[in-house]
Protein backbone atom coordinates (compact mmCIF):
# COMPACT_ATOMS: atom_id res chain seq x y z
CA UNK A 1 0.00 0.00 0.00
CA UNK A 2 1.41 3.23 -1.22
CA UNK A 3 2.22 5.74 1.91
CA UNK A 4 0.27 9.10 1.29
CA UNK A 5 2.00 11.00 3.36
CA UNK A 6 4.77 12.57 1.16
CA UNK A 7 1.95 13.15 -1.20
CA UNK A 8 -0.37 15.02 1.13
CA UNK A 9 2.89 17.16 1.62
CA UNK A 10 3.70 17.84 -1.41
CA UNK A 11 0.06 19.16 -2.09
CA UNK A 12 0.02 21.15 1.06
CA UNK A 13 3.21 22.64 -0.21
CA UNK A 14 1.76 23.12 -3.54
CA UNK A 15 -1.12 25.26 -2.06
CA UNK A 16 0.92 27.12 0.58
CA UNK A 17 4.35 28.29 -1.28
CA UNK A 18 2.87 28.63 -4.93
CA UNK A 19 -0.64 29.25 -4.49
CA UNK A 20 -1.15 31.40 -1.41
CA UNK A 21 -2.05 34.50 -2.50
CA UNK A 22 -1.74 33.99 -6.57
CA UNK A 23 -4.39 31.07 -7.47
CA UNK A 24 -7.51 30.84 -4.99
CA UNK A 25 -8.83 28.29 -7.23
CA UNK A 26 -5.36 26.05 -7.21
CA UNK A 27 -5.10 26.71 -3.49
CA UNK A 28 -8.32 25.52 -2.54
CA UNK A 29 -7.92 22.55 -4.96
CA UNK A 30 -4.74 21.71 -3.54
CA UNK A 31 -5.70 21.55 0.20
CA UNK A 32 -9.00 19.79 -1.02
CA UNK A 33 -6.66 17.01 -2.62
CA UNK A 34 -4.20 16.88 0.19
CA UNK A 35 -7.59 16.24 3.11
CA UNK A 36 -9.44 13.64 0.59
CA UNK A 37 -8.59 9.81 0.78
CA UNK A 38 -9.86 8.76 -2.56
CA UNK A 39 -8.24 11.72 -4.54
CA UNK A 40 -5.26 10.99 -2.45
CA UNK A 41 -5.49 7.09 -3.63
CA UNK A 42 -6.07 8.62 -6.89
CA UNK A 43 -3.12 10.27 -6.97
CA UNK A 44 -0.48 7.96 -5.80
CA UNK A 45 -1.57 5.33 -8.22
CA UNK A 46 -0.58 7.51 -11.31
CA UNK A 47 3.45 7.91 -12.16
CA UNK A 48 3.93 11.61 -11.59
CA UNK A 49 1.92 12.98 -8.64
CA UNK A 50 2.97 16.82 -9.62
CA UNK A 51 0.10 19.17 -8.57
CA UNK A 52 0.12 20.86 -11.37
CA UNK A 53 0.41 18.17 -13.99
CA UNK A 54 -2.71 16.88 -12.06
CA UNK A 55 -4.77 19.98 -12.15
CA UNK A 56 -3.30 20.49 -16.12
CA UNK A 57 -5.08 17.22 -16.84
CA UNK A 58 -8.38 17.84 -15.42
CA UNK A 59 -8.57 21.46 -16.98
CA UNK A 60 -7.82 19.64 -20.67
CA UNK A 61 -10.98 18.06 -20.07
CA UNK A 62 -12.98 20.65 -18.72
CA UNK A 63 -11.60 24.04 -19.93
CA UNK A 64 -10.94 26.79 -17.11
CA UNK A 65 -14.76 27.87 -17.07
CA UNK A 66 -15.66 24.17 -15.74
CA UNK A 67 -12.71 23.28 -13.76
CA UNK A 68 -13.56 21.71 -10.63
CA UNK A 69 -13.49 24.38 -7.54
CA UNK A 70 -13.91 21.50 -4.44
CA UNK A 71 -12.64 18.26 -3.59
CA UNK A 72 -16.18 17.16 -3.90
CA UNK A 73 -16.81 18.60 -7.74
CA UNK A 74 -12.77 16.70 -8.20
CA UNK A 75 -14.17 13.26 -7.51
CA UNK A 76 -17.57 13.59 -9.00
CA UNK A 77 -15.51 14.40 -12.44
CA UNK A 78 -13.20 11.18 -11.72
CA UNK A 79 -16.39 9.51 -11.08
CA UNK A 80 -17.00 10.06 -14.63
CA UNK A 81 -13.56 10.85 -16.49
CA UNK A 82 -11.09 9.66 -14.40
CA UNK A 83 -9.76 6.92 -16.74
CA UNK A 84 -9.11 10.10 -19.50
CA UNK A 85 -7.27 12.07 -16.70
CA UNK A 86 -5.41 8.75 -15.88
CA UNK A 87 -4.33 8.34 -19.72
CA UNK A 88 -3.33 12.15 -20.06
CA UNK A 89 -1.45 11.91 -16.98
CA UNK A 90 0.70 8.93 -18.14
CA UNK A 91 1.17 10.08 -21.72
CA UNK A 92 1.84 13.66 -20.91
CA UNK A 93 3.67 15.99 -18.78
CA UNK A 94 3.98 19.86 -17.95
CA UNK A 95 4.89 22.34 -20.85
CA UNK A 96 4.05 25.75 -19.53
CA UNK A 97 5.45 28.12 -22.27
CA UNK A 98 5.39 30.90 -19.63
CA UNK A 99 6.14 33.97 -21.43
CA UNK A 100 6.44 36.02 -18.33
CA UNK A 101 9.67 34.67 -17.39
CA UNK A 102 10.84 36.84 -20.27
CA UNK A 103 10.35 40.13 -18.36
CA UNK A 104 12.64 38.82 -15.96
CA UNK A 105 14.95 37.35 -18.49
CA UNK A 106 15.81 40.31 -20.31
CA UNK A 107 17.40 42.66 -18.51
CA UNK A 108 19.90 39.30 -17.63
CA UNK A 109 20.92 39.54 -21.57
CA UNK A 110 24.15 41.08 -22.35
CA UNK A 111 24.05 43.57 -25.81
CA UNK A 112 23.96 42.12 -29.04
CA UNK A 113 23.74 40.89 -31.76
CA UNK A 114 22.56 37.86 -29.96
CA UNK A 115 22.82 33.80 -31.04
CA UNK A 116 20.09 32.72 -28.35
CA UNK A 117 19.40 29.14 -27.58
CA UNK A 118 16.77 27.56 -25.22
CA UNK A 119 16.58 24.04 -23.48
CA UNK A 120 13.61 22.93 -22.41
CA UNK A 121 11.69 25.77 -24.36
CA UNK A 122 8.75 23.76 -25.50
CA UNK A 123 6.50 25.54 -28.31
CA UNK A 124 10.19 27.89 -28.28
CA UNK A 125 7.56 31.12 -27.30
CA UNK A 126 10.22 32.59 -25.01
CA UNK A 127 12.93 32.38 -27.99
CA UNK A 128 10.59 35.39 -29.33
CA UNK A 129 11.61 37.47 -26.71
CA UNK A 130 13.23 40.96 -28.54
CA UNK A 131 9.36 40.61 -30.07
CA UNK A 132 7.42 41.47 -26.72
CA UNK A 133 6.58 44.55 -25.71
CA UNK A 134 7.64 45.25 -21.72
CA UNK A 135 5.63 47.61 -18.93
CA UNK A 136 8.28 48.13 -15.88
CA UNK A 137 6.27 50.67 -14.94
CA UNK A 138 9.05 53.28 -14.91
CA UNK A 139 10.36 52.00 -18.15
CA UNK A 140 8.63 50.56 -21.05
CA UNK A 141 10.49 48.44 -23.70
CA UNK A 142 10.00 46.85 -27.09
CA UNK A 143 7.27 47.74 -29.94
CA UNK A 144 4.29 49.27 -28.75
CA UNK A 145 2.77 47.03 -30.97
CA UNK A 146 3.50 43.86 -30.21
CA UNK A 147 0.19 41.45 -29.29
CA UNK A 148 2.46 39.86 -25.91
CA UNK A 149 2.34 42.78 -23.42
CA UNK A 150 3.87 41.65 -20.42
CA UNK A 151 4.62 44.04 -16.90
CA UNK A 152 6.91 43.26 -14.34
CA UNK A 153 7.35 45.39 -11.53
CA UNK A 154 11.25 45.60 -10.21
CA UNK A 155 12.62 46.98 -6.94
CA UNK A 156 16.00 47.73 -6.84
CA UNK A 157 18.94 48.89 -9.07
CA UNK A 158 18.14 46.78 -12.06
CA UNK A 159 20.43 47.29 -15.09
CA UNK A 160 17.16 47.92 -17.47
CA UNK A 161 18.01 47.71 -21.18
CA UNK A 162 17.08 50.70 -23.53
CA UNK A 163 15.83 48.26 -26.39
CA UNK A 164 15.01 44.77 -27.01
CA UNK A 165 18.13 43.23 -28.11
CA UNK A 166 18.80 42.64 -31.75
CA UNK A 167 18.55 38.53 -32.56
CA UNK A 168 19.99 37.39 -35.72
CA UNK A 169 19.61 33.18 -34.91
CA UNK A 170 17.48 31.55 -32.54
CA UNK A 171 17.00 27.26 -31.79
CA UNK A 172 15.19 25.55 -29.01
CA UNK A 173 16.11 21.91 -28.07
CA UNK A 174 13.05 19.96 -25.65
CA UNK A 175 12.73 16.45 -25.37
CA UNK A 176 9.03 17.25 -27.27
CA UNK A 177 8.84 19.98 -28.63
CA UNK A 178 5.39 22.11 -29.08
CA UNK A 179 3.77 22.69 -32.60
CA UNK A 180 1.90 25.36 -32.34
CA UNK A 181 -0.10 24.55 -35.61
CA UNK A 182 -1.08 21.22 -33.42
CA UNK A 183 -4.43 22.40 -31.85
CA UNK A 184 -4.24 19.58 -28.72
CA UNK A 185 -0.41 20.38 -28.44
CA UNK A 186 -2.04 24.14 -27.88
CA UNK A 187 -4.90 22.75 -25.84
CA UNK A 188 -2.10 21.31 -23.63
CA UNK A 189 -0.25 24.59 -22.89
CA UNK A 190 -3.16 26.17 -22.08
CA UNK A 191 -4.25 23.68 -19.90
CA UNK A 192 -0.58 24.16 -17.95
CA UNK A 193 -1.75 27.44 -17.03
CA UNK A 194 -3.75 27.29 -14.17
CA UNK A 195 -7.53 27.94 -14.63
CA UNK A 196 -8.50 31.31 -12.51
CA UNK A 197 -5.45 33.18 -14.51
CA UNK A 198 -6.88 34.66 -17.65
CA UNK A 199 -4.31 37.06 -17.97
CA UNK A 200 -1.67 34.54 -18.70
CA UNK A 201 -4.06 32.64 -20.80
CA UNK A 202 -4.18 35.52 -23.25
CA UNK A 203 -0.83 36.10 -23.61
CA UNK A 204 -0.38 32.59 -24.35
CA UNK A 205 -2.21 32.94 -26.97
CA UNK A 206 -1.16 36.38 -28.12
CA UNK A 207 2.49 34.65 -28.01
CA UNK A 208 1.25 31.31 -30.27
CA UNK A 209 -0.28 33.57 -32.40
CA UNK A 210 3.08 35.66 -32.96
CA UNK A 211 4.84 31.99 -33.12
CA UNK A 212 2.65 31.18 -36.13
CA UNK A 213 3.88 33.84 -37.91
CA UNK A 214 7.42 32.96 -37.99
CA UNK A 215 8.04 29.96 -36.05
CA UNK A 216 11.26 29.91 -34.20
CA UNK A 217 13.02 26.59 -34.73
CA UNK A 218 12.85 24.11 -31.83
CA UNK A 219 14.43 20.71 -32.25
CA UNK A 220 13.62 17.48 -30.29
CA UNK A 221 16.65 16.68 -28.22
CA UNK A 222 18.33 16.05 -25.26
CA UNK A 223 19.59 19.14 -22.68
CA UNK A 224 22.98 17.45 -22.65
CA UNK A 225 23.73 15.13 -25.04
CA UNK A 226 21.94 17.12 -28.22
CA UNK A 227 23.11 20.45 -27.21
CA UNK A 228 27.13 20.74 -28.09
CA UNK A 229 25.85 20.14 -32.23
CA UNK A 230 23.10 22.91 -31.88
CA UNK A 231 25.76 25.14 -30.34
CA UNK A 232 27.70 24.45 -33.42
CA UNK A 233 25.27 26.19 -36.11
CA UNK A 234 25.14 29.59 -33.72
CA UNK A 235 27.05 32.20 -36.00
CA UNK A 236 30.06 32.94 -35.17
CA UNK A 237 29.85 37.32 -34.84
CA UNK A 238 27.34 36.65 -32.69
CA UNK A 239 27.31 36.40 -28.62
CA UNK A 240 25.84 33.13 -27.93
CA UNK A 241 23.39 33.04 -24.87
CA UNK A 242 22.00 29.19 -23.50
CA UNK A 243 18.77 30.01 -21.27
CA UNK A 244 16.44 28.37 -19.66
CA UNK A 245 13.30 28.71 -16.83
CA UNK A 246 12.00 26.43 -14.39
CA UNK A 247 13.83 23.52 -16.65
CA UNK A 248 17.03 22.40 -14.51
CA UNK A 249 14.22 21.16 -11.73
CA UNK A 250 13.51 18.26 -13.79
CA UNK A 251 16.72 17.27 -14.48
CA UNK A 252 18.76 15.13 -11.77
CA UNK A 253 22.40 16.59 -10.32
CA UNK A 254 24.72 14.93 -13.01
CA UNK A 255 23.13 16.13 -15.74
CA UNK A 256 22.59 19.48 -14.42
CA UNK A 257 26.21 19.41 -13.85
CA UNK A 258 27.15 17.20 -17.28
CA UNK A 259 24.61 20.48 -18.88
CA UNK A 260 27.10 23.01 -17.37
CA UNK A 261 30.20 21.19 -18.94
CA UNK A 262 29.50 21.76 -22.60
CA UNK A 263 28.72 25.05 -22.04
CA UNK A 264 32.25 24.94 -20.22
CA UNK A 265 34.02 22.91 -23.04
CA UNK A 266 32.08 25.20 -25.87
CA UNK A 267 33.75 28.33 -24.15
CA UNK A 268 37.21 27.07 -24.81
CA UNK A 269 36.42 28.13 -29.09
CA UNK A 270 34.38 31.39 -27.77
CA UNK A 271 32.19 33.11 -25.45
CA UNK A 272 29.07 31.31 -23.96
CA UNK A 273 27.07 33.34 -21.82
CA UNK A 274 24.27 31.28 -19.63
CA UNK A 275 21.09 32.36 -18.06
CA UNK A 276 19.03 30.27 -15.55
CA UNK A 277 15.98 31.48 -13.90
CA UNK A 278 15.23 28.46 -11.58
CA UNK A 279 14.31 27.70 -7.69
CA UNK A 280 17.06 27.77 -5.10
CA UNK A 281 19.50 25.21 -5.31
CA UNK A 282 18.81 24.21 -8.75
CA UNK A 283 22.21 25.80 -10.33
CA UNK A 284 25.04 24.12 -8.12
CA UNK A 285 26.85 27.65 -8.63
CA UNK A 286 24.05 29.29 -6.59
CA UNK A 287 23.22 26.24 -4.29
CA UNK A 288 22.75 29.01 -0.70
CA UNK A 289 19.10 30.15 -0.67
CA UNK A 290 19.09 33.85 -1.18
CA UNK A 291 17.18 35.95 1.13
CA UNK A 292 13.73 35.30 1.40
CA UNK A 293 11.28 37.45 -0.34
CA UNK A 294 7.60 37.03 -0.17
CA UNK A 295 6.58 35.42 -3.55
CA UNK A 296 9.91 35.39 -5.61
CA UNK A 297 10.99 31.76 -5.04
CA UNK A 298 13.36 31.77 -8.38
CA UNK A 299 17.43 33.30 -8.51
CA UNK A 300 18.09 34.95 -11.77
CA UNK A 301 21.77 33.85 -12.06
CA UNK A 302 23.95 34.75 -15.55
CA UNK A 303 27.58 32.83 -15.90
CA UNK A 304 29.72 34.05 -18.39
CA UNK A 305 32.09 31.51 -19.93
CA UNK A 306 35.74 31.96 -20.98
CA UNK A 307 38.18 29.59 -22.15
CA UNK A 308 35.90 26.79 -19.81
CA UNK A 309 36.00 28.95 -17.29
CA UNK A 310 32.68 30.38 -15.93
CA UNK A 311 31.94 33.83 -13.97
CA UNK A 312 28.78 33.96 -11.81
CA UNK A 313 26.50 36.52 -10.92
CA UNK A 314 23.13 36.32 -8.97
CA UNK A 315 21.55 38.49 -10.37
CA UNK A 316 17.77 38.92 -9.17
CA UNK A 317 15.60 37.33 -6.99
CA UNK A 318 12.39 36.77 -9.26
CA UNK A 319 8.64 35.32 -8.88
CA UNK A 320 7.79 32.27 -11.35
CA UNK A 321 5.91 33.85 -13.94
CA UNK A 322 7.72 36.95 -13.98
CA UNK A 323 5.10 39.21 -12.42
CA UNK A 324 8.32 40.89 -10.33
CA UNK A 325 12.33 40.32 -9.62
CA UNK A 326 13.93 42.38 -7.34
CA UNK A 327 17.22 43.23 -8.34
CA UNK A 328 20.57 41.97 -5.92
Amino acid sequence: MTDLDPIRQQYRRFAEIECAGYSDAYYRLALDTADDEALMRFVADRPVTQPNLFFAAVQYLTGPEDMPATGVELKALLNRRGGEVSEIMRTRRTQTNEVGRCSVLLPALPPGPLALVEVGSSAGLCLLLDRFFYDYESVRIGAASSPVRLRCTVTGDAALPAATPEVVWRRGLDLRPVDVYDPAAVRWLHACVWSDHSDRRHRLQAAIELARVDPPLVTAGDLVDDLPALLTGAPLDARLVVFHSAVLAYVNQERRQAFADVLAKTSRDREVVWISNEAPGVVAAIATPAPAVPGMRFLLRRTTFRDGVGEDELLALAHPHGLEMAWR
